[in-house]
């Protein structure tokens, strides 16, 4: 849109903030100049033909503004709606989302923007509706200004403000003074104002619309996150803050959720828990299976409320892959001190170059000076084969749908012939 964003968009706002500036301005000089300086008893105060202008400059320049009562006088953003409403952030909106033509023009919008304009006009009491709209005018303004003080706390990489004078405090102290002007204006006014925006806010937190937009909060989420790992460096072991930090050989989490649930029960949910894979085989082929799925299953973890991490490696073999696991997880003091496994329970069929891996595996995990849980179970833990199997029937049940819908889709096309 810009050939220079940086520069065109903070000369284009100051400009227009000029250019507003001297039309309320020469608005305020023609409403003023329109009236007789002194009451007359009239209801009708404008300067018509024949009267004494009084020193008014309004009949010098030849205006009169009597005519805009009588006929159409001559003198004189839905997008953001729109696009919020395609988010579907608040479902009772979305109809408003519809636009109309080449431009996708929001003609729902304009029509709700009409109704709650006359509602305004139908009051027909200036004194009530204006405290109500700047303190509407004067909230966007506070967020507006909050945002960029956010997102420059936050460092986000995403806001570079190139305006020489642009400071994040100034922004702080702007929204400030606009909360602080609400309540000069119309105390219960702005009290009624924050108690929509929290409505909103509160309402939009605990749905949690699945919407990235990238936001500031992001930002000093991780922000904070390095801040407090640097942080956690420079403090001592001690053996009453001892907490164990686990990796737990899962392979996929979903794969052998209850050796995850018995690592949570001596982790009591606050220490470091990895759930890690091994994939072995071809290079190509192993990088691009466990790429695919690392979403799937960190999103597998979140969505059932386990508090671990997923991790994957890719190696010639699967002693290979715990040993590059164990050198290089974690990250500062947030690295695993103890490996949890479980017990092999197919070593007598197991060929001897298996049992020697896993065998490795510990004194691995000794000469790194991991601690060791071996865990054993009479069924064992391993459930991939009932994923497989429900998995298979999940699809058999969703072709079954489509040949039903497709059944019933040609049972309606014949009875119209």
């Amino acid at each position: 849109m810009f050939q220079d964003p940086q520069g065109a968009i903070p000369k284009g706002t100051m400009l227009a903030i000029l250019i507003t500036t001297v039309a309320y301005v020469g608005v305020a000089i023609c409403a003023a100049a329109c009236v007789v300086r002194d009451a007359t008893g009239n209801v009708n105060d404008t300067v018509v033909y024949g009267m004494n202008c009084n020193g008014s400059s309004a009949c010098a320049l030849g205006y009169d503004f009597s005519s805009c009562k009588a006929q159409t006088c001559g003198y004189g953003l839905m997008n953001n709606f729109q696009a919020l409403c395609k988010d579907n952030i608040y479902r009772a909106l979305h109809f408003f989302a519809k636009g109309y033509g080449r431009n996708n023009e929001p003609i729902r919008g304009y029509i709700l923007t009409f109704f709650i304009a006359m509602a305004f006009i139908l009051i027909a009491e200036l004194n009530t509706i204006a405290p109500i709209i700047s303190n509407f005018f004067l909230a966007s303004y506070a967020l507006i200004n909050f945002s960029c003080f956010h997102a420059s706390y936050a460092k986000s990489p995403g806001w570079r403000p190139a305006f020489r004078y642009y400071n994040m405090w100034v922004s702080l102290f702007g929204a400030m003074l606009c909360c602080g002007v609400m309540f000069v204006i119309n105390w219960w006014a702005a009290l009624i104002t924050y108690a929509i925006e929290l409505f909103l806010y509160i309402y939009v937190t605990y749905k949690k619309p699945e919407v990235n937009w990238g936001s500031s909060a992001q930002a000093l989420y991780y922000v904070t996150a390095i801040d407090r790992a640097l942080e956690l460096t420079t403090v001592d072991d001690h053996v009453k803050n001892f907490r164990p930090q686990c990796i737990v050989l899962t392979g996929g989490p979903m794969a052998r959720p209850a050796l995850l649930d018995i690592t949570h029960s001596f982790t009591k949910n606050n220490g470091l828990c990895i759930c890690c894979e091994v994939y072995t085989g071809p290079r190509k082929l192993c990088v691009k299976e466990m790429n695919s799925g690392m979403a799937t299953k960190q999103a597998w973890l979140t969505k059932n409320k386990r508090k671990a991490f997923y991790a994957a490696v890719a190696a010639d073999s699967f002693r290979d892959g715990v040993k590059s696991l164990l050198q290089a997880s974690g990250l500062g003091r947030m690295r695993p001190n103890t490996l949890v496994l479980g017990f092999k329970k197919d070593w007598r069929d197991s060929t001897a170059v298996q049992v020697e891996n896993y065998m490795g595996i510990i004194h691995d995990a000794f000469d790194f000076e991991f601690g060791v849980i071996i865990v054993r179970i009479s069924q064992g833990f391993d459930i991939s084969q009932a994923l497989q199997v429900q998995e298979e029937l999940k699809k058999l049940e969703q072709e079954r749908q489509a040949l039903e819908a497709t059944i019933k889709e040609s049972g309606c096309e014949e009875g119209n012939y």
